[in-house]
């Protein structure tokens, strides 16, 4: 089934008149077919891929895209929040210009930076200045609250917990492995003693720098011959699982209620029965993937109950067809999705998504779609990112 099939059952899977592409005539872009541009805010930080390509999208496509670097405040970003005739309006201040509230449509939540006082601060102040700085950063969604949030900040912060993620997944009947959560010596022990194969992962996950080298946590297979003293597990708590069989894994990136989806075949990856992420710069080329029907609901029910409009949800998929629920990453990398599918247009959606700015949103298929490489091509051009 090509990538264009999936989109269109995508498209149909409530039973709405799917949009096929019309080759024979330049068709008008989803911009100009809802009356104009977007102002798009990207809450973003140094560094960021995504949120660089995907504002010069924005761009090209005739929006105005503005950007709020956490990493930069407070030095050269501040915000104002002013009560005056009955509204309140926000504004922030960056090197790049002044943003008004007033003007922003959508707010693209891409990354987020724990703020803390700079260095200058006097050591006794640094703990005051730090909780004010992060008080007032925590009260900007206020201030934007009439725009279109991807995802609204609230349940971002929400999101995080694998812990509701599971207990939301089991309440809507999503298939989840037998799970501990725990820092208690005894319980895990008991949990690993109960011979199957069982897997560790962190609750947050980690990257640090080691020798020079960037390193992260990953999911790691873990008996009770791997476990630390007593005292080291009470100090981290973690999540262990049961080890599911692995026949492919599926990665679905959904925007709103569109979804795009790749199968991973990480039993033929070295490290992929326990985490593909360690071996997917091997990966050069991926399938579409299809979630069935019932999944697919699920994962629609999971975000409004999470309270998000976009998540990339990971599921392994057993030899006996079962589609085993890992977890949704609310804020994740979904570029890998369209490298290893180029005729998956995440790119062109995501913008288009943005675009729509709500959450009933479904991809139209276009014939002037943006590309991936394309438009990362032309941010180079115009020295938007460098090599």
């Amino acid at each position: 089934m090509s990538a264009l099939e999936v989109l269109i059952r995508t498209n149909t899977l409530k039973k709405e008149p799917a949009v096929l592409p019309d080759n024979s005539a330049q068709q008008p872009s989803p911009v100009a077919q809802r009356g104009g541009p977007r102002t798009i805010l990207i809450h973003t930080v140094e560094g960021d891929f995504h949120a660089k390509v995907v504002g010069h999208a924005l761009r090209v496509r005739g929006n105005r895209v503005l950007e709020w670097r956490g990493d930069r405040v407070p030095e050269s970003n501040t915000s104002s929040l002013a009560f005056s005739e009955g509204t309140l309006t926000g504004r922030l201040h960056t090197a790049g210009g002044d943003i008004s509230s007033d003007d922003v449509d959508v707010v693209w939540y891409r990354r987020r930076r724990i703020i803390s006082a700079p260095s200058y601060v006097d050591p006794l102040d640094q703990e005051f200045a730090t909780e004010e700085l992060r008080m007032a950063e925590r009260s900007h969604p206020e201030a934007f609250s009439q725009a279109f949030w991807v995802n609204p900040h609230a349940a971002s912060l929400l999101c995080e917990s694998k812990v509701r993620q599971l207990r939301y997944a089991l309440e809507l009947g999503i298939d989840i492995p037998r799970t501990l959560i725990s820092n208690d010596p005894g319980d895990i022990r008991q949990f690993l003693s109960e011979g199957i194969a069982c897997i560790y992962k962190p609750l947050g996950g980690c990257i640090w720098k080691e020798d020079g080298v960037v390193r992260k946590t990953y999911t790691a297979e873990v008996a009770l011959a791997d476990l630390p003293c007593d005292r080291i597990l009470r100090t981290t708590p973690g999540i262990f699982q049961d080890k599911v069989d692995k026949h492919y894994e599926v990665r679905a990136q959904f925007f709103g209620k569109s979804c795009f989806a790749v199968r991973i075949e990480s039993s033929a990856l070295e490290s992929g029965d326990v985490d593909w992420r360690l071996d997917q710069n091997s990966i050069t080329r991926c399938e579409p993937a299809i979630l069935p029907d019932d999944v697919h609901a699920r994962c629609i029910a999971l975000m409004a109950k999470l309270g998000i409009v976009s998540g990339g949800f990971d599921f392994i998929i057993t030899p006996e067809g079962r589609w085993c629920f890992m977890e949704v990453n609310e804020a994740g990398q979904f570029f890998f999705i369209e490298t290893w599918c180029a005729d998956l247009p995440v790119l062109d959606a995501f913008c288009q998504f943005l675009e729509y700015g709500k959450a009933d949103f479904r991809y139209t298929p276009h014939s002037d779609a943006l590309t991936l490489n394309g438009i990362t091509a032309s941010a180079f051009e115009h020295g938007v990112i460098s090599k």
